[in-house]
């Protein structure tokens, strides 16, 4: 599975959720058996692993091989059968892997309200498989439930070939008509999902032209249909049968339809408010042995334990009762993580550089209240928040400021606006705005009212910076009110344009797509990322040239020429960002040669690393002693960088 979802190509995820890394015990959990030995030598050729092996073994005899069945040659189609692995060979199966999550999620649906989540984006692609993938070291496509493809010269339409022995986790074949069913359902104006309806409405209904072909056409030249359409997750039509979307609302919050993936989740697997486990399934997986699974999907279960306090999930960490800790906090790598269990090596902590797109985070201004619908008070507090002071005073100097919607990229718009710290002009543009006056209290009025303002923000690591800067907003006469939300009721509050101001904090996507964050069609729709209420002709202007744009450079180009408007809309107070993702683990466990992948982050270890038996056995002797010591691992990681090198990146475009 560890593919790069192209289901997470498809949309920003919500880090409010799912913030932290965690979880594990220093012994598999009951339930989970424990890794046995590795093979004395595996090999690593990739030729030794095949991309369809029993290649149309469970074809219906019935389908001839001109209609996709047994004996498809493929002549006249194309397929990816030369990608390299993803995981590791030498992995080995087994055992629990705990993370901790800071709020149990809204729902688990992959569709609706409130499922654009970091936790559901993660838990999707283990259930659920696309048509096709985007290789993570490459991005070229690489098959998943299709074996081949075809794109007409109009890049229209597109033609796909369902791999016949692909089947469903209740034993059925997956087949066209299911997804014909997929693109019914996330259709389905039940679902409450616009983000759907404009992505997916791009195109005409599927058509299953036999049981293993089916055909889509888009209604308009984009790049991206051929991008998305492949990532769609695919479900059974034997079941969507019988369920629309208002069902789906309704009845699937934490029960999951059954997908092809490689992992479960049962309804009893859920404890609402404390836990979610997902399972490996451990018979029955139809693609266990493709190559694209190689040395991954390893942990037996992987438990996501909601751990409110992050304090407290740190200290159940350093006890070992969490196997991992994405490390989001500076205070706690610089002050805090080198404690003696680190200094004898069996806790290891790693800064993994790769090529991981940058998110951005920020303060969120409701452009449809006052007075953030005047970009003057906007720009006044972006200037009022003393991001220097920050970044060395709370953050150790780990972080730059943030100047760009899309960081430390080709799509950065080197020309944004810096919004340094600057009181003066922060009362200058305030002034210009009709906050002329100030009362008894000293706070800024206008028209008889105090300029009062609400931040409403999830997790409690965000306030040593907060409070700075409510306390930088008093001196300068505007009142901030500090609300402290679960994860839960931020984003159900955001996705529904009920509030002021948020503390937020979005991933990014491979390829942009600022349509379902930024277009104007989004501003006055709830449930979906456009939470500001952005509306800006021009960017709709690019956004339309972005869309049939097919010449990768030009399409950086555009996604500049947005950013730079975004920056200058001011909808967010940027913030800062990291080019590296931090973790520390308990060291047991084996993984890649660069940890991660070459777009990931810390949510690629659940399904990426695996429980090494001889570290287990020397981590569990070296508990036994006061003194005994481990080797520590490097502190910094550096492989996709230096691979980048040799090998620059792709791009996945039709």
């Amino acid at each position: 599975m560890m593919r790069r979802s192209l289901g997470a190509v498809l949309g920003l995820g919500l880090f409010t959720v799912a913030c932290g890394g965690g979880g594990g015990e220093t012994k598999p959990a009951t339930g989970a058996a424990a890794p046995a030995a590795p093979a004395a030598t595996v090999s690593v050729n990739k030729a030794d692993y095949p991309v369809f092996p029993s290649a149309d073994a469970g074809a219906d005899p019935a389908v001839p091989a001109e209609q996709g069945g047994k004996g498809f040659t493929g002549q006249g189609w194309q397929t990816n059968t030369d990608y390299d692995l993803i995981g590791d060979p030498r992995a080995v199966k087994g055992g629990q892997f705990r993370e901790f999550v800071l709020d149990f999620p809204g729902t688990l649906r992959i569709e609706g309200p409130e499922s654009n989540t970091a936790l559901n984006y993660m838990i999707g692609p283990m259930v659920y498989e696309s048509l096709l993938s985007v290789h993570p070291t490459s991005l070229e496509f690489m098959p998943i439930l299709a074996t081949h493809w075809q794109i007409a010269e109009d890049k229209l339409t597109y033609r796909y070939r369902i791999n016949p022995n692909a089947r469903w986790a209740d034993g059925q074949p997956v087949v066209a008509e299911d997804v014909v069913a997929s693109w019914d359902f996330k259709m389905d104006k039940g679902l409450q999902d616009p983000s759907n309806q404009l992505t997916f409405g791009k195109f005409e209904r599927p058509v299953a032209e036999s049981k293993y072909i089916v055909r889509v056409k888009s209604k308009v030249l984009n790049w991206r249909n051929f991008l998305y359409f492949s990532g769609m997750s695919i479900l059974p039509a034997h079941v969507l049968k019988t369920v629309t979307g208002e069902q789906y609302i309704k009845d699937y919050n934490f029960k999951l339809i059954p997908g092809s993936g490689p992992y479960v989740v049962e309804e009893a697997d859920v404890v609402k408010g404390k836990s979610v486990t997902i399972r490996r399934r451990k018979s029955g997986y139809w693609a266990e042995a493709h190559r694209r699974n190689v040395g991954v999907n390893n942990f037996d279960e992987i438990r996501e334990v909601v751990v409110r306090d992050q304090k407290l999930a740190f200290e159940m960490f350093k006890k070992g009762d969490l196997d991992s800790y994405f490390v989001n906090i500076s205070r706690e790598w610089v002050e805090e993580m080198n404690f003696d269990k680190v200094q004898r090596g069996l806790v290891q902590k790693v800064k993994v550089f790769n090529d991981t797109p940058s998110g951005f985070s920020g303060l969120a201004f409701n452009t449809r209240r006052a007075p953030f619908d005047d970009v003057r008070v906007r720009m006044a507090m972006a200037h009022l928040m003393n991001r220097p002071l920050l970044i060395e005073k709370i953050f150790f100097n780990e972080y730059v400021p943030l100047h760009s919607y899309h960081a430390g990229g080709i799509y950065e718009n080197p020309n944004n606006p810096k919004m340094d710290y600057d009181p003066k002009k922060a009362l200058e543009l305030l002034a210009q705005a009709g906050y002329t006056s100030r009362d008894a209290q000293g706070r800024l009025v206008k028209n008889g009212q105090p300029l009062t303002v609400e931040v409403i923000y999830g997790s409690k690591s965000t306030e040593p910076f907060l409070t700075i800067y409510q306390e930088d907003l008093r001196k300068a006469g505007i009142t901030v009110n500090l609300r402290l939300i679960t994860g839960e009721t931020l984003f159900k509050l955001v996705m529904d344009r009920e509030f002021s101001v948020a503390s937020m904090a979005w991933g990014a996507l491979l390829f942009p797509n600022p349509e379902t964050s930024f277009h104007s069609k989004m501003a006055d729709e709830k449930s979906n990322n456009n939470i500001t209420g952005m509306k800006n002709p021009k960017i709709d202007a690019l956004l339309a040239k972005y869309d049939v744009e097919f010449d990768p450079a030009k399409r950086a180009s555009l996604i500049r020429e947005v950013d730079g408007l975004l920056a200058n809309e001011h909808h967010y107070a940027l913030e800062w960002d990291a080019p590296f993702v931090r973790l520390a683990y308990w060291n047991r466990f084996g993984m890649p040669q660069g940890v991660l992948t070459r777009i990931g982050d810390q949510r690629d270890a659940p399904t990426l690393w695996w429980i090494d038996p001889v570290k287990q056995q020397a981590l569990t002797q070296a508990m036994g002693s006061a003194s005994a010591t481990l080797p520590v691992g490097a502190l910094e990681v550096r492989h996709w960088q230096e691979y980048g090198k040799q090998h620059p990146m792709g791009a996945a475009t039709n």
